[in-house]
């Protein structure tokens, strides 16, 4: 099996300051807000000049995108692990469910921009940034909805669509960071947490009274 070229020096100090800069953004951002925070600050930061810092991203918008790419992506590979690791599909299901509520915690700054950004990639055909949104939302489908089908084909959740479910928690999860965003409250998901875990845990079980009604209208 052939061997990766090693990377140049410029190419591992381009990436060593790309990761000082998202870091340094990813920090201010959530200390003090999107719009407050100058791409100045950031390159003080990150310790690089304001000037040498659009060599790396040429505009804030383009900065913030990075840095909501940097979270999907740790995100996905956090439900990944999940998904193929040991436990229940119901036990899984709340650790995915704790991830994403984790992740509208630490990333709450980006949220507003991502919502609005995922509304424009489902418009229509999409290039570069928000077609990785796209394709990171069909990863997401495809880690969770395998989970989901487990759960109904060994009898420990109710009959149901599968991605019709993962469409449901995903739902649920992005109601809670619209209320989080427009009501300004950032504790929020200390409160959401355990009722969102309550529901999953009640409404999927087919012993549950909700889903009797279900099954039997």
């Amino acid at each position: 099996m052939p061997h990766s070229p090693r990377p140049t020096k410029k190419e591992v100090v381009t990436a060593f300051r790309t990761r000082e800069i998202i870091a340094a953004a990813r920090k201010l951002m959530e200390e003090r807000g999107l719009e407050a925070v100058t791409m100045e600050e950031i390159a003080g930061a990150a310790g690089v000049a304001k000037g040498t810092i659009y060599l790396y991203f040429p505009s804030k918008d383009e900065l913030i995108q990075a840095l909501i790419t940097q979270v999907g992506e740790g995100l996905l590979q956090d439900i990944e692990a999940v998904s193929k690791g040991s436990g229940s599909p119901a036990e899984k299901i709340q650790r995915v469910a704790t991830l994403l509520l984790q992740c509208l915690t630490k990333a709450r700054a980006l949220y507003p921009i991502y919502a609005r950004d995922s509304h424009r990639a489902r418009q229509g055909p999409s290039q570069g940034y928000l077609r990785q949104l796209q394709e990171r939302e069909e990863q997401f489908f495809n880690l969770v909805t395998p989970v989901f089908a487990q759960g109904i084909k060994s009898g420990q959740f109710i009959s149901a669509n599968p991605r019709l479910l993962t469409f449901m928690l995903r739902g649920l999860v992005r109601s809670i960071g619209y209320y989080q965003m427009s009501e300004g409250q950032e504790e929020v998901i200390k409160e959401a947490l355990p009722v969102l875990l309550t529901l999953l845990s009640s409404g999927l079980t087919p012993k549950s009274p909700m889903a009797a009604e279900v099954t039997h209208p």
